[in-house]
């Protein structure tokens, strides 16, 4: 429903102006197809289209659809918990301990014994590059900046090996 109120926005505002298709196709970077698709309303902007056309033509953005409530959503993804959400910006970070552990090339490092025996929330990759492998098969790599669940460690055995000296960031 907002993207036709959006694209009759766009098309009165591209009037009032008197700017052809072309004319904001040049300004925006956008094709010209894609311009009329929208104005028509057979084709959703992407948010980066709709915000081009926001700003080129002074028209507001349509408002975000209402957030659902958490408390209906049964299903957790098994890589992101609810609760491991970074805080948003400008909120302080609540910890009650942490640590470093710090990896040798090549040598396999138990996890979830780690994880378990300090109960730390989650894990981050600081430096090094490193590879996260379970005995059934699993691997992934890790780069500086990933971060894990650790309250999902916990229920199976993860290892790490290190392809570099890698740095890892405990927080509890």
């Amino acid at each position: 429903m907002s993207d036709l109120n959006f694209a009759r926005a766009i098309y009165q505002r591209r009037k009032e102006m008197g700017l052809s298709l072309r004319e904001v196709s040049r300004i925006t970077g956008i094709a010209f197809s894609t311009i009329s698709r929208i104005e028509r309303g057979r084709f959703s902007p992407t948010l980066d289209n709709a915000a081009k056309l926001a700003s080129a033509l002074q028209v507001p953005l349509p408002q975000a659809a209402p957030k659902q409530d958490s408390s209906h959503d049964d299903s957790i993804s098994a890589f992101e918990s609810q609760d491991s959400r970074p805080p948003a910006i400008g909120c302080p970070v609540k910890y009650s301990s942490i640590a470093v552990t710090t990896l040798k090339p090549g040598i396999r490092r138990n996890l979830s014994k780690i994880a378990a025996r300090g109960s730390y929330q989650q894990v981050i990759l600081l430096q090094g590059n490193m590879q996260l492998r379970t005995n059934d098969g699993f691997r992934q790599n890790l780069t500086p900046g990933a971060t894990i669940d650790c309250t999902i460690i916990i229920k199976h055995t993860y290892f790490a090996v290190a392809s570099e000296g890698a740095e890892l960031l405990w927080i509890g």
